[in-house]
């Protein structure tokens, strides 16, 4: 008997079977994500399965899954679901012919039948999948960056859907231009993120808060002017914490250089001990720079709160003069310093 015919033959026994119907197994699976719907028959030589969602009300069936000649046999495949079934192939033969069903929606709830027929028998099983939300994912995090005269935002594994708003100081956030995109991961979980230009001024503060009906979190990037250094010396880069908060220095936004966390003692990384000086209660960093190459990029001060993160975004440039260099750096840090010890005197005055 031909592939063709013995399929047709089985095709007419599926067709012909009483279905003793015992009680459907119960899959619940999250929207968005993935599930198995699981199916178990006796092995035996010369494996036929079919996967089919069937429908009450006219007798409709929607063919889900085909499996026979040892391949999938996927051209009567309902549209709906292409690209997202798949069988576990090496374990076939040993009796499993559940069905791995991705990016699960709304249109996948109701009733599938599992027909698996060998040289000895055939057999049926239904399957009755749910569909629910996914639970209330908080959230836990948002990133903000300056790149080429545009901060991006964003968050991730966010449910129910977030939203997204800029906040601009001094100037107000209505002139900015920026896109927000939304992407539902295949755990059913968002991501958002935004785009945004920045002005032509060097010093403002761009907030951008993700919230939605659970939760929310925001995070501030304040730009200060650029700095100048000259080759091996001495730049005091400002930050401003109270003393008691989470601070993260790092570089070009990917290479940690420390971490404090509140009320602890900082942890400098290993290649960056030579380079660090001091680090102050506000939260500032005396580094030590060497040449250009090493040292001259994008420096972030990151401060974490329970709700919130506040960065503040330094360039630091290496001057190759270096009689220009040691004159810029004494006149910034000396601004830096008035300007830390007048916080500190005010701090003190409202404390009295």
């Amino acid at each position: 008997m031909t592939a063709l015919n013995r399929v047709q033959v089985h095709k007419a026994v599926f067709l012909m079977l009483v279905v003793l119907v015992q009680g459907d197994t119960q899959v619940g699976c999250v929207f968005g994500g993935s599930c198995v719907l699981p199916c178990r028959f006796q092995p035996n030589s010369d494996t036929i399965l079919h996967w089919n969602k069937i429908f009450k009300t006219d007798r409709k069936k929607l063919e889900v899954h085909s499996y026979y000649d040892d391949q999938d046999q996927l051209g009567y495949q309902d549209p709906l679901y292409k690209g997202r079934t798949s069988l576990f192939h090496d374990q076939i033969s040993g009796g499993n012919a559940s069905l791995r069903l991705a990016r699960v929606n709304l249109q996948d709830q109701g009733r599938y039948l599992c027909y698996a027929s060998t040289s000895l028998n055939s057999q049926e099983a239904f399957v009755t999948l749910t569909v629910r939300a996914p639970d209330p994912a908080a959230v836990a995090r948002v990133d903000i960056v300056l790149v080429n005269n545009t901060v991006t935002c964003k968050s991730g594994g966010i449910y129910p859907r977030p939203q997204l708003t800029w906040s601009v100081s001094p100037r107000p956030a209505t002139v900015l231009k920026n896109t927000t995109k939304v992407h539902i991961d295949d755990k059913g979980l968002y991501d958002i993120s935004s785009l945004t230009t920045v002005y032509n001024d060097t010093e403002s503060t761009y907030s951008c808060s993700v919230q939605n009906e659970h939760s929310g979190r925001k995070a501030t990037l304040r730009l200060r002017s650029p700095m100048q250094s000259a080759p091996k010396s001495e730049v005091l880069l400002p930050c401003e914490a109270s003393g008691l908060d989470d601070i993260t220095w790092t570089f070009n936004h990917n290479q940690t250089i420390l971490r404090r966390q509140a009320g602890q003692e900082k942890v400098v990384e290993t290649e960056w001990q030579q380079h660090v000086r001091d680090l102050s209660e506000s939260g500032s960093l005396l580094l030590y720079v060497t040449s250009s190459a090493q040292s001259e990029g994008t420096y972030r001060c990151t401060l974490r709160y329970a709700d919130e993160e506040d960065v503040t975004h330094i360039e630091l440039k290496i001057l190759e003069d270096p009689i220009a260099g040691r004159l810029s750096v004494n006149i910034q840090r000396q601004s830096v310093m008035l300007n830390l010890l007048w916080s500190e005197r005010a701090t003190l005055s409202n404390n009295t």
